[in-house]
């Protein structure tokens, strides 16, 4: 996941940059990388050159170069899924921002439990539409929705299997599991040993070393694995309580 941060008070930038660094090592499996821009004009070049690929933006509204509803406008005629998450000292500008779609308003000073909140609800959005994995084999393009996947597991280091809940037991392609943990829901899969992956909505019980299944397979959790598997469930377990 892309985040970019587009403030000219360059303090201000990397303590947001700070604070989202270290709430998102709690999703282990998202990598993040995060760009910083004290100038809105170097953020319009790099929408202009092709090279914008952001999935969240932290915007500021004062700046001194351009309004931070101005940028907004430039981006959103070539990026309408962008999150933009306004990030200012005045509340003057929400009307007019309402044109650009803003995903969420934060005030200054930041509050670090206000903008975790935020990204929290920011990154679900994301994944949310995100609700498919796609491969390809023998020439044919298919697609498998995430609900429908209990287990995706390596075989023989060439092969891919994904066993599903719809009635058809498995899928069967050349693949790497390493390519493929890239494509998942970071939120709904966690890999339990060097080889396998589970949709945490099918894990039935944990205990010890061992996993199971919904559809009555067990697995075994590798010990380097162990804490990741056990906190991303409990983590897993709290969104469900709290919706």
């Amino acid at each position: 996941m892309k985040i970019c941060i587009c403030d000219d008070n360059l303090m201000h930038s990397m303590k947001l940059e700070e604070i989202i660094l270290d709430y998102t090592k709690k999703f282990y499996n998202l990598l993040v990388d995060i760009d910083v821009f004290t100038s809105p004009n170097s953020l319009i070049k790099r929408k202009d050159l092709g090279e914008f690929e952001y999935q969240i933006l932290f915007l500021d509204i004062e700046m001194n170069e351009m309004n931070g509803i101005d940028v907004a406008r430039e981006i959103r005629k070539q990026d309408r899924n962008l999150l933009i998450i306004y990030v200012t000292s005045y509340n003057k500008y929400t009307i007019e921002s309402f044109e650009v779609s803003p995903f969420w308003y934060l005030l200054k000073p930041v509050d670090p439990q206000k903008i975790k909140h935020v990204l929290s609800i920011a990154i679900d959005e994301i994944m949310l539409n995100n609700q498919y994995l796609f491969f390809k084999y023998q020439n044919i393009q298919y697609q498998i929705k995430y609900v429908d996947i209990i287990s995706i597991s390596s075989e023989n280091g060439r092969m891919i299997r994904i066993i599903t809940c719809n009635g058809e037991k498995s899928i069967l392609f050349y693949g790497k599991i390493k390519e493929i943990e890239k494509k998942l829901n970071p939120l709904m899969f966690v890999k339990v040993n060097q080889g396998t992956i589970v949709n945490l909505n099918y894990i039935y019980i944990i205990s010890g070393n061992e996993m199971n299944l919904s559809n009555n397979d067990i697995l075994t959790i590798s010990r380097g694995q162990k804490k990741i598997v056990k906190e991303a469930y409990h983590e897993f377990i709290s969104k469900k309580l709290e919706a």
